[in-house]
């Protein structure tokens, strides 16, 4: 008897889901942290505390100013890895049909796969939305609820939060705004920042664009016909509004993360939480990454993978001839080197 073949190599797989878009998430359209392959599951962050100084003015000839050695240092993380499962057995084709362009058609092999690459590419896109807004947060974690890193612990710096106090009427908005400001152009320290964001819960957006010092500033917003598209922006699946007050583009995030709890269970957890907001420098050159380590596969060992191939697919037969399962993974970290440049807003009141 003829071994049976699954009629796609692990090759076509691979290339399949990844021509799939990835569609999820702001984080994600805001290209904020692009893809960097890397040829090992370890990376390092170096970071140098080297200041730029105003040069004086000497004769021509004279001998220029030294600068002075940059205090280096550095950390090593080590990329996670994300597998994932899928399986199809002849049960799931046997008997089944299935309605295509209005027409009712037997399921198929081929069609059936093609809807579980869709899938496999879905559960890859949220987890890398989940850790890079974790890597905003400052702390990124897995799908279970585990820490993965802690960024402020892993570089030894005191996270810095901002209280709006949104329930109190005296507030100065811009005063709080210049203070995430401030804090954030203090600590780039010969980086590139086109704009400071802030990405909020639809809380702290409401009750922000009703504060009655920046209320009549969202009411003109509204009305005015060139800043219409400004009300509401559809990046990534996100029906979100955006609101610049303070030099500041806020932002809100309504996405959600389904996530499993202590035992078992699926819940979801917004992708912001209720109350707080996320601020970070736009615009930097390479403040922000998401590396990419080498696929988990033996062919693969130590191979920088395709920026454009995150996420790989490899099969199995089942034994008798039962079905096929798909084993998928994506090796990603999203990192922001400089963490003292993001800012947690918050509201005591």
């Amino acid at each position: 008897m003829p071994e049976i073949l699954f009629p796609y190599s692990n090759v076509d797989l691979t290339e399949e889901v990844n021509r799939i878009p990835n569609q999820f998430g702001l984080i994600n359209a805001l290209n904020l942290a692009p893809g960097e392959p890397m040829g090992s599951r370890l990376v390092r962050i170096d970071y140098r505390d080297g200041q730029l100084v105003v040069l004086a003015a000497e004769k021509p000839g004279a001998p220029g100013q030294m600068s002075e050695q940059d205090d280096v240092g550095g950390t090593i993380l080590t990329i996670p890895h994300f597998p994932h499962i899928e399986t199809i057995k002849a049960e799931d084709l046997a008997g089944g049909v299935e309605v295509i362009n209005g027409v009712m058609s037997a399921r198929n092999l081929d069609t059936e796969t093609a809807r579980r690459l869709t899938r496999i590419r879905n559960h890859h896109a949220v987890t890398l939305e989940y850790i890079r807004m974790g890597m905003l947060r400052g702390l990124i974690q897995d799908g279970k609820g585990r820490t993965l890193y802690d960024l402020y612990q892993v570089f030894g710096i005191t996270k810095k939060q901002v209280d709006f106090k949104l329930g109190t009427p005296e507030t100065n908005l811009v005063d709080k705004c210049e203070e995430v400001i401030d804090h954030i152009y203090r600590n780039v320290k010969g980086e590139t920042v086109s704009q400071v964001e802030v990405v909020v819960s639809s809380g702290f957006f409401s009750r922000l664009v009703s504060h009655e010092k920046a209320e009549k500033f969202w009411i003109q917003t509204q009305n005015a016909p060139m800043l219409q598209n400004m009300e509401r922006e559809r990046l990534g699946g996100n029906w979100g509004r955006v609101f610049e007050f303070g030099q500041i583009l806020f932002r809100e995030y309504k996405g959600t993360f389904p996530v499993r709890t202590a035992n078992g269970a699926i819940s979801s957890e917004p992708a912001v939480a209720a109350g707080k907001g996320h601020a970070y420098p736009a615009g930097t050159q390479s403040m922000f990454r998401t590396f990419q380590a080498p696929v988990h596969h033996i062919e693969m060992v130590n191979d920088m993978p395709a920026v454009d191939d995150p996420v790989h697919v490899s099969t199995k037969i089942l034994d008798h001839g039962s079905g096929v399962e798909m084993k998928s993974q994506s090796n990603r970290l999203a990192v922001c080197k400089q963490p003292e440049c993001l800012v947690e807003l918050t509201s005591s009141d």
